[in-house]
């Protein structure tokens, strides 16, 4: 079936509007399987091409057991009986049918992690405790015999036999691969560094591949040569699982678990995935009243042989449905590069489960002892999640499956892997020559730690976290849901319709509800109760009432099994009401000064000269709830009371320079006015605004008068002045003086000693003057930096006259002399 193409959306749940005003609509769009992944799936699945459908249908064998956590490995006999290992009291269990019995329990309470029928048809059995052990459980199903054990071996994590009747045994915590005989005679085929041989794979001659832990290594062993030879490094640390195809590709499953950094986990269901809705083009307005549709032409099938799509509206009674109106092409096209899942966030694995002490060595410190590795992997970036290598017979390494998650369990079947995960319980199919992954099924256990293909065409499954025993038929389940992630549009808003694209084939059928609310988890009351579950249609009425939270149900069912409907697309309208503008500040502050008066240098403990501030700038913070684009007025009043007087309109900036010589001296106040009224239709615009704090404007300078001027001191050398200061709209902020001119001033205080008024009456001495005339300048600053100056001309002392007649006499005796 070929796939029509189309742009994975990448961001979790893409929000698009129809236009930038709040009148426009707005969309929850979920086509990936990342946007469904934050919803509860119910015998549902996502597959990685952004589809929903049935999984397989799962039917639990076995029901819960206190006896058993986790059920490591199956096997089936000849007879059909299948034969199950669990942990962690050592129980073997038998599955007949649907039924179960316990076939063996093992004294010494270990975990059975391997079964296998061997070719006396007895059963194999690998353990893990205190000791590890091989035994054989013979027809009589009597007590278990003891076929191998060695010193220091506590785990037997797989067995295998060959053709020559040989089994081989991959153990822990020393890494160690033995050959036992059927004479009974063993020796230790393979010693390696790592400790734990992990997984083990014959190819049913002489060539065996183990894989390993820590290092997750890929070992090829000869049995008859006794030579080995690693195949593959792998990034992660464990080799999970290995199986092989009929053309001899080697298959490699990884499960390193990791750390989850904290508040990396996955998003649990109810939370919304993303906040307010971005602008932009593309939606569909909800019309006030639908204009009647034109009956179609008679088009000819776009997809014979295809199951139909979603139809435009509701069947046509019992199986039937309207002719399709949109198309949805086959799948199986090129995707484009664009279409690659994002890797989810990591998540961790709780290890290989069954009693704490039955860890790896290396996971557990409470084991004790332990053989530490030879050789260190080297510090290098890991690869996010686990992965799945294909090894081909040249040795060359492909990646063809990664998942957040650890691979626990793999199987290969008629060239397409089977793949039991964690984490999540998801069953995958991965076929490697189509380089497609679906998810079959997803098992409430989580952990899926084993796989057997039936004789009845079954496949179980065994599972752990809640022990338990599933076999999978490969039709559909009859019935399963897909519930949403909570939808949240940030406001209380009007839903339109939700459009579906995907196919609804003729043995399948498709319902859709839907609830709202306006508290974020729908688990509280305050919710709307669930519409009643209406066929789907592309386009289908949302009958919920206004809210800002919505959820959407999706009831998926299928008569035989041998069909279901497949959603591609859900995209869901809705409408914000429009909401006012916020102006949430405005600020004033002076931006330049006047160019009437020259910058002078600034004295230490007083105001920079000049003659003030008289240009202010003007801003302010204003958004619009809906995002709309904003208009700016700014008004102007005196005082508190006055009118406003509109100062600038229509600016789009949030920022206005005033000049205030504009204005008398006096206190104002600023108004800010954000209009939507641009975005929205005529008469549906809304305003906010926002009055600043009062404002001085004071652009004039202070007043110097009663200026008087006295000599005193003993020599007459010191002069003292005495003036007074006003100021109408400010107070005085400092009085200085400069003798002659001169750049340097010398600041001065009142005669209260502080600058605190608008008047100020101020005396100081000019000491140590020369005799002759000066001239004294004054100048007084407010607190709005205007400046004023006053000059006084003052004589100390006059200059000596004695001498001037003498000198005069000098000068004629030298002019006589001269001439």
């Amino acid at each position: 079936m070929v796939r029509y193409l189309r742009p994975l959306i990448r961001a979790g749940l893409f929000l698009i509007t129809a236009s930038a005003g709040a009148v426009g609509t707005s969309h929850w769009t979920q086509t990936s399987e990342a946007d469904f992944k934050g919803g509860t799936f119910q015998n549902v699945v996502a597959t990685n091409f952004g589809d929903l459908k049935l999984s397989r249908a799962v039917h639990n064998i076995l029901e819960p057991d206190p006896r058993v956590s986790a059920v490591y490995s199956l096997a089936e006999a000849a007879d059909g009986t299948i034969y199950a290992g669990t942990g962690p009291q050592g129980v073997l269990l038998a599955v007949n049918g649907d039924k179960v019995t316990t076939a063996a329990k093992l004294d010494d309470n270990p975990n059975i992690f391997c079964v296998l029928i061997d070719r006396g048809g007895s059963v194999l059995l690998g353990t893990g405790g205190e000791r590890g052990r091989v035994l054989r459980l013979g027809k009589d199903r009597g007590k278990p015999a003891e076929v191998f054990s060695a010193d220091g071996v506590q785990y037997v994590w797989a067995i295998r036999q060959t053709p020559d009747g040989n089994i081989y045994a991959a153990t822990g915590p020393k890494g160690k691969l033995f050959e036992i005989r059927p004479d009974g005679t063993r020796q230790v085929l393979l010693e390696t560094d790592e400790n734990n041989l992990l997984s083990l794979l014959s190819d049913g001659k002489d060539l065996l591949y183990v894989g390993t832990d820590p290092n997750g290594l890929i070992y090829r062993v000869n049995r008859k040569t006794r030579e080995s030879f690693i195949l593959f490094d792998a990034g992660e640390t464990e080799i999970s699982a290995l199986a092989m195809d009929k053309s001899g590709n080697l298959y490699a499953a990884t499960a390193e678990a990791r750390e989850e950094p904290p508040g990396q986990g996955e998003q649990p269901a109810g939370q919304p995935r993303a906040g307010r809705p971005e602008s932009g083009t593309g939606g569909q307005p909800i019309p006030s009243q639908p204009a009647p549709e034109p009956k179609p032409p008679q088009l000819p099938n776009p997809t014979p042989g295809e199951p139909p799509p979603i139809p435009k509206g509701a069947p046509k009674g019992p199986g039937g449905s309207k002719a399709p109106l949109f198309y949805v092409a086959p799948r199986g096209a090129q995707l484009d590069e664009e279409e690659e899942p994002e890797p989810a966030q990591d998540r961790p694995r709780p290890g290989r489960p069954g009693a704490p002490d039955m860890s790896p060595p290396t996971r557990d410190p409470r084991q004790g002892a332990q053989r530490q590795p030879v050789r260190q992997r080297p510090a290098q970036p890991r690869p996010e999640g686990n992965a799945i290598y294909r090894i081909d017979r040249d040795g060359f390494v492909t990646e063809i499956f990664r998942q957040n998650l650890t691979v626990l369990s793999m199987i290969e079947k008629d060239g397409v892997l089977l793949v039991g995960t964690g984490s999540e319980g998801n069953l995958y199919q991965v076929s490697p020559a189509a380089e497609e992954t679906v998810v079959l099924a997803k098992v409430d256990a989580k952990q899926v730690m084993c796989l057997l293909p039936a004789k009845d065409g079954r496949i179980f499954l065994g599972t752990a976290n809640v022990g338990g025993i599933a076999a999978m038929s490969s039709g559909f389940a009859a019935e399963g849901t897909y519930t949403s992630a909570v939808l949240d549009a940030s406001q209380i808003s009007r839903f339109g319709k939700m459009q579906l694209e995907g196919t609804l084939p003729g043995g399948a059928t498709l319902k859709v509800a839907t609830r709202s609310g306006n508290v974020r988890d729908p688990g509280r009351s305050g919710w709307s109760k669930w519409t009643g579950d209406v066929p789907a249609s592309e386009f289908t009425g949302v009958t919920s009432p206004a809210a800002r939270f919505l959820q959407y149900r999706l009831t998926f069912s299928s008569k035989d099994g041998g069909e279901s409907a497949v959603v591609d697309s859900v995209s869901i309208a809705y409408q914000v009401p429009n909401l006012g503008p916020v102006v949430r500040s405005v600020r004033v502050a002076g931006s330049a000064k006047s160019p009437a008066e020259p910058a002078a240098e600034r004295t230490p403990g007083q105001l920079t000269p000049g003659r003030g501030t008289a240009v202010q700038t003007v801003a302010w913070d204003a958004s619009d709830p809906n995002g709309d684009s904003l208009t700016y007025s700014v008004y102007l009043r005196s005082g508190a009371r006055g009118p406003w007087v509109l100062l600038q309109e229509k600016l789009r900036e949030a920022t206005l320079e005033w000049d205030t010589r504009t204005v008398a001296d006096g206190r104002y106040e600023l108004k800010v006015v954000a209009s939507d009224a641009a975005a929205n239709p005529r008469g549906k615009g809304k305003n906010g605004s926002r009055v600043s704090d009062p404002i001085l404007v004071d652009n004039t300078p202070p007043m110097i008068g009663d200026i008087k001027w006295k000599r005193q001191g003993a020599g007459n050398n010191d002069v003292k002045i005495d003036l007074a200061v006003m100021d109408r709209t400010s107070t005085i902020a400092g009085v200085d003086y400069s003798v002659d001119s001169r750049t340097d001033w010398q600041a001065v205080l009142p005669s209260d000693n502080i600058f605190d008024s608008p008047s100020e009456t101020v005396g100081f001495v000019v000491p140590s003057l020369k005799a002759g005339p000066h001239q004294v300048t004054i100048r007084a600053t407010d607190s709005r930096g205007n400046r004023a100056y006053e000059t006084v001309s003052v004589t100390p002392q006059p200059e000596p006259q004695k001498n001037a007649a003498n000198d005069a006499k000098k000068d004629a005796a030298g002019e006589k002399q001269g001439s």
